[in-house]
């Protein structure tokens, strides 16, 4: 078992589970699947979301140090440093942990997608990789991606048992009639197939559609925090780069990562509306102020305590 597989094992169980729970609708538990790994992911949203507030007051700090000593480097870059140390401010507090923390969980849900036959339907793994090169080997499973292979064998399933005789047709009656569809959409078609039906277009349309929702209130909050970011033209390229990527995806990977892809699209759109009223930059900004208040008037209380116990000692 490989580092993919690893992670991927504990999602693709709660996928499973979730089947199960929900009548084996695959459909509704792909649904109820992205919304829950996107609360799991919801701290790590809230903790961008403050630092990304908490770094507007950065800026005007480092600014102003900037400004002071901007006719000596060298004072400049000791005075830089000692303020990153004193905020305790650095690579990882400035989005980079929150963003590793949610690499695995990404792979890990991708991988649980990827393999129905395995984590839904618990199928021993010599039968479907005897399933797959069977596949391959008779040219109904093509392309060089294993992990769509899963996905991929439901549609093709008639072809692969015409092809194996020897293999139990309980195997083959237990992949036919798993309901990979949502929506009358078969989850295991790519829109972009020949044989697809039009109706597929839909779903990288509405990944698109959502991701650059997502986008266009990004870069609006961004030109309202950070007006001088928001100015740089590669920043409108990188916005971008979202909404086509996202398209793309829909149009070229089977229906179920693109429903999954379009769905988390949307949910984003709603948490950061949704936290830039609970955790506007306003709102952080004011208790990190008071936080700050009270660690100083804390620390003053102290030396009052110690200087007047010392006074008293003498």
């Amino acid at each position: 078992m490989g580092f993919y597989d690893i992670i991927s094992y504990p999602f693709g169980m709660i996928l499973g589970l979730f089947y199960r729970i929900f009548n084996n609708n695959y459909g509704v538990a792909l649904v109820v699947f992205t919304i829950v790994a996107k609360l799991v992911l919801l701290p790590t949203s809230i903790s961008q979301q403050k630092t990304q507030a908490a770094s507007q007051r950065t800026r005007a700090k480092l600014d102003k140090i900037r400004k002071k000593y901007a006719g000596d480097q060298q004072k400049l870059n000791e005075e830089m440093q000692a303020f990153y140390e004193k905020e305790g401010y650095g690579a990882m507090t400035g989005g980079c942990l929150p963003l590793l923390i949610q690499m695995p969980i990404i792979m890990g849900l991708y991988g649980a997608i990827y393999k129905p036959l395995s984590y839904i339907l618990r199928m021993p793994k010599d039968i479907v990789d005897q399933i797959i090169k069977t596949g391959r080997e008779i040219g109904v499973l093509e392309g060089n991606n294993e992990r769509l292979m899963e996905i991929k064998t439901l549609s093709k399933i008639d072809e692969i048992q015409a092809a194996l005789p020897n293999v139990s047709g309980d195997v083959f009656d237990k992949i036919r009639n798993f309901d990979f569809t949502i929506l009358g959409m078969p989850l295991g078609i790519s829109p972009n197939d020949p044989s697809a039906s039009k109706i597929l277009v839909i779903v990288p349309i509405l990944s698109f559609s959502f991701a650059m929702l997502t986008t266009i209130y990004s870069f609006i909050r961004q030109k309202k925090t950070n007006p001088e970011m928001a100015k740089n033209p590669a920043m409108g390229c990188t916005f971008l780069f979202m909404p086509f990527m996202s398209l793309w995806l829909a149009f070229t990977f089977p229906v179920g990562i693109g429903i999954y892809w379009a769905l988390n699209s949307l949910l984003s759109f709603v948490q950061m509306v949704v936290l830039n009223h609970t955790h506007s930059p306003e709102k952080v900004l004011a208790k990190i102020m008071v936080d700050e208040t009270i660690v100083r008037l804390s620390k003053e209380k102290s030396v009052k305590i110690n200087t007047e116990y010392l006074n008293n000692e003498n």
